[in-house]
Parts: C-alpha cells; sequence; structure tokens
C-alpha cells in the first residue's frame, strides 16, 4: 500500500512499504517516523528551514541515521548544509522506485525544480508553488496519478490550463495553512466544474492508493 500525507504549506509525505519521503519539510503536523529522503524543490522559507531539517533528524528519521537531502542549486547558495545537488533531468533512486526532477518556475525562485514521484506503481507530480509551467512538465502527459497543485486564487486559470494538458487522474490543491484552507476548496470546486477531478486534503489527511 502507498500512503501519502498532506502536512500543511508544500509539504508532502510519502509511505511505500519500502520507501518513506518527505517533500518541501515545512511541515504543520508532524510526519510519521521512518523518513530516508528529504527533497526540497527551492529555497523559500515556507519550503525550507534549518530548525525542521534539525526537527526531521532528531525525531522523525531512521534512529541513528540521517536523512539523505536532494536540492537545487539555490538551496547551496541560501543554505550552509550537505545534501545531494539535483537539477532538472536528475534522477534519484529508491528503494523501489524512482523520482525524476523537472524544470520549474517558481514564483520568484530561479532554479525551482519539481519531482515526479514513481513509487508503487504510483506517479505522483509535486509542482511546488508554480502557476507558470516549464515544457518539461506541460509534456508529462496521461500518466500522473495525482498532481499536487498550489491554491492561490490569482492563478488559477493557470492551474487549470496546466492540468488539462496533462490529464492526471487527480489534482489535490496544496500548499496552504489552516487560515488559507478556503482557497483550497475554491480550486477544487473550480476544478470540479470544469471537469478536472479533485479531492481536497486537509492538513495532517493521508490518502491511501
Amino acid at each position: 500500500m502507498l500512503t501519502c500525507y498532506f502536512l500543511g504549506n508544500a509539504c508532502i509525505e510519502i509511505i511505500s512499504d519500502t520507501d518513506h519521503i518527505i517533500i518541501d519539510p515545512i511541515f504543520l503536523v508532524p510526519p510519521q517516523k521512518g523518513i530516508e529522503k528529504i527533497l526540497i524543490t527551492h529555497h523559500h522559507a515556507d519550503h525550507i528551514n534549518l530548525d525542521k531539517l534539525a526537527e526531521i533528524d532528531q525525531k522523525h528519521s531512521i534512529k541513528g541515521r540521517k536523512s539523505e537531502i536532494y536540492a537545487p542549486k539555490c538551496v547551496q547558495e541560501e543554505f550552509n548544509i550537505g545534501f545531494n545537488l539535483v537539477e532538472p533531468g536528475s534522477k534519484i533512486v529508491l528503494n523501489d522506485g524512482i523520482v525524476k526532477v523537472y524544470e520549474n518556475n517558481c514564483w520568484k525562485a530561479e532554479g525551482c525544480v519539481a519531482f515526479l514521484i514513481t513509487i508503487g506503481g504510483k506517479n505522483i507530480l509535486h509542482t511546488a508553488d508554480a502557476a507558470s509551467y516549464s515544457e518539461q512538465l506541460r509534456a508529462i502527459k496521461d500518466t500522473i496519478d495525482i498532481c499536487f497543485v498550489a491554491c492561490f486564487e490569482s492563478n488559477f486559470e493557470d492551474y487549470l490550463e496546466f492540468l488539462k494538458i496533462i490529464k492526471p487522474k487527480l489534482a489535490i490543491p496544496f500548499h496552504y495553512t489552516a487560515e488559507k484552507e478556503d482557497d483550497a476548496k475554491k480550486l477544487m470546486n473550480f476544478l470540479e466544474k470544469n471537469n478536472v477531478d479533485s479531492r481536497l486534503l486537509a492538513i495532517g489527511e493521508a490518502l491511501n492508493f
């Protein structure tokens, strides 16, 4: 079984029988214990900070082991930490799957990346807070099971246009705090009205598939 948790902001935790990863770990609800890999899309404070990375190693990683961190150059330029550098075209090998790294266009975040996680026979796309999507991302079509997409109301039309191109089986609004949950609900309803299957995950809620 594959379980995907939304932990607030842009933080997604994915757990399978063989792998345990977390993406953009500015979580509002604590993750499960056993994290092996941390993936970071870019350097903004709502996607990475040193306190959260330390908390993962102290409380949420495998006992006696530090989690492996994967991040683009913009993170290297902002933070003095050790990690594995990724760029568009990079691949991260999981125990039973793979992560492909794509060019991404996040607001005021040159060098931002997106992650396509293939695990447990499912394809999960994490788009950070992009609203203007790269040609690399637009070229992914008809293969995505779940696409996590930000929910800033001024960009609803941009999200819809992208989702109509890649045609995921399910779109899940994310990148919000408890105070902004209504934005996610609005996007879900907007997508449903435009024939894109969508579901709201509350902060801390899990999706099993």
